[in-house]
């Protein structure tokens, strides 16, 4: 791994491990509401395919999508969600998820919300940090599945705005 994916990967995976060695631990009243919230609120919209709650969480200047952090304006984003393409399908719908062909008939692509419904094995982990005087959440997911082999974690970064949590870049 190199470049910011390969750090934004090895981030996520030391992300997981202290979230789930620090839930083990005491509560701390401070996060209630947090993101921890968040976390449990965020996954079950996308485990439950909530187009429309997703959207919610999308701000007025868009979001950052992919590895290579392309921003994409919130009209394409509802354009996306309304002709069940892109975003949508990353998220929502396996059949519709666009790929390269590949021809050693590696396995297909899962959405998201496949990935989280329907692998052996999801952990789930969110923090809050302070970066350059914005408060932010990050929400990993760990999936392990025989059937979506090429998707190991999942990891949203939200920014706190002046009504709520907002979406800051999407995998």
């Amino acid at each position: 791994m190199s470049g910011w994916l390969g750090q934004k990967r090895v981030v996520a995976g030391m992300l997981l491990s202290a979230v789930c060695l620090a839930q083990s631990g005491p509560s701390h009243p401070a996060n209630s509401g947090g993101a921890a919230a968040l976390q449990r609120d965020f996954f079950e919209i996308i485990r439950r395919g909530e187009a429309a709650k997703f959207l919610s969480y999308v701000p007025e200047q868009g979001i950052n999508v992919g590895p290579q952090a392309e921003h994409v304006a919130r009209p394409a984003v509802e354009q996306q969600f309304l002709h069940h393409s892109g975003l949508y399908c990353k998220l929502f719908d396996s059949s519709c998820v666009q790929t390269p062909i590949q021809l050693d008939a590696s396995a297909r692509a899962c959405s998201y919300r496949e990935a989280l419904t329907h692998s052996e094995k999801v952990r789930t982990a969110a923090t809050e940090t302070i970066r350059s005087g914005v408060r932010q959440a990050i929400l990993v997911a760990e999936v392990k599945d025989d059937h979506c082999p090429n998707l190991r974690l999942i990891d949203f970064i939200f920014n706190y705005e002046q009504d709520g949590w907002k979406l800051f870049s999407v995998p």
